[in-house]
């Protein structure tokens, strides 16, 4: 693996864009897209004098919070038990390297996840996502995957679940949860659930984690970035469960650590425990924002679907994954496979996305990653002025986008 991440890739050269005064339809990389919470700006301010080495994973306090925010969502949780890290990217990477054996993932899946176990030297044993909704293997499919890894010589031993998913926008449902959750213990998977989305799940009353299934053998990490758009600032926790095996992989993943990074930012240390502990504030902001990227999502997911598409309706987050195979936009733009049909919207019309092989798809699928979140305006103001319209289709960033990607999705001669 020697190739930049994609998805820090586009971001890099949109940046490049924006700085050259290029107008580009941002679609490829999944930010957030909001300003900072006030209150979450002046506890940095607050602390900046801050400057010891930290606990390596995290205080006591902040610890709790975590501990806390799980317990909230019905997910068992001992704030011994939990710990935060520069990005969930980080404990991701260290519970790969903490836990022996190959990779069992969703087609398609986040570009990170292959990418990481390709690193530690795991191999990945895809095994092709239900249709009604990505970011998990398709319970039906799984055992007999994994029959077939084994007869070829692989070693399935940890799998990764993601809801809401990226690049899919969609949420698992409880009955296919319940059904991996059987699988995973009959052959003896560890499981991490990754739940950096679960606060933008658009109906939060009837999410499900699998560590509510089977918590005993799952291990859930989460962070900033999305809910609260902290991307930049890198802050990620996750919760072992209270087994014997647990704390010894909590106690691998923290040596590790430890010799990586250390420690989280002490003076960012505040920000958790006051954005887990949940403050009306948080929840005000995470409500709104909730709310935003379903409206814009399902937007877009309109236009994929009058341009023929095969699209889930997004359920959480702010993506959507249309296969544009057989359409009308694939035919007129002579586009054969997913890495065609992006450089092409990107080199004619400024539409940035990332083709679905990056998130390990067949290429011949064209499947695209769209992003929906970048379209709240570009400045501060502009994004928190979308944030609190009644109608943030109305706003001119959101009204403009959807028209210019509705003229090149739609149109048979668009220009």
């Amino acid at each position: 693996m020697s190739e930049k991440s994609a998805t820090l890739a586009i971001n890099e050269q949109m940046q490049e864009y924006v700085r050259n005064g290029v107008p580009v339809i941002n679609l490829g990389f999944g930010e957030a897209g909001l300003p900072v919470l006030p209150v979450l700006r002046d506890l940095v301010a607050a602390h900046s004098a801050l400057n010891a080495y930290p606990a390596v994973q995290g205080a006591v306090s902040t610890r709790r919070a975590i501990a806390g925010y799980f317990q909230r969502r019905s997910i068992p949780a001992d704030a011994d038990l939990c710990l935060l890290a520069p990005g969930s990217k980080a404990i991701l990477y260290g519970l790969l390297a903490s836990i022996p054996g190959d990779l069992v993932l969703a087609r398609p899946s986040w570009v990170s996840y292959a990418a990481q176990a390709e690193h530690l030297h795991k191999n990945v044993i895809w095994c092709q996502a239900p249709a009604s909704a990505g970011g998990i293997p398709d319970p039906q499919l799984l055992p007999s995957v994994l029959e077939e890894a084994r007869r070829s010589g692989f070693d399935p031993r940890v799998m990764i679940l993601t809801s809401p998913d990226n690049p899919s926008g969609t949420v698992a449902s409880a009955e296919q949860l319940r059904a991996l959750a059987t699988t995973a213990e009959s052959q003896d998977l560890v499981v991490i659930s990754d739940e950096i989305y679960r606060d933008l799940a658009y109906d939060q009353a009837g999410y499900t984690s699998v560590a509510e299934l089977i918590p005993d053998r799952t291990v859930v990490t989460t962070g900033l970035s999305k809910s609260l758009a902290l991307g930049g600032w890198r802050l990620g926790v996750a919760r072992f469960p209270a087994t014997a095996d647990g704390q010894a992989l909590h106690d691998r993943f923290i040596a590790l650590a430890s010799e990586l990074w250390s420690g989280t930012s002490i003076l960012l240390e505040p920000v958790v425990e006051y954005a887990f502990n949940e403050s009306p504030d948080v929840v005000r902001r995470i409500t709104r924002s909730r709310h935003l990227h379903s409206t814009v999502s399902h937007a877009i997911y309109q236009i994929f679907r009058d341009a023929g598409a095969a699209v889930r309706e997004p359920t959480g987050g702010f993506y959507l994954y249309p296969n544009l195979a057989g359409t009308g936009l694939a035919r007129r733009l002579g586009a054969h496979t997913d890495g065609q049909l992006s450089a092409t919207l990107m080199d004619r019309f400024r539409i940035a996305t990332l083709p679905g092989s990056a998130f390990g798809d067949l290429p011949e699928r064209i499947g695209l990653r769209i992003v929906t979140s970048m379209l709240y305006g570009i400045s501060d103001e502009q994004r928190l002025a979308t944030l609190d319209a009644g109608d943030p289709l109305s706003r001119p960033s959101v009204s403009q986008g959807l028209e210019r990607i509705r003229e090149v999705v739609l149109s048979d001669s668009p220009s």
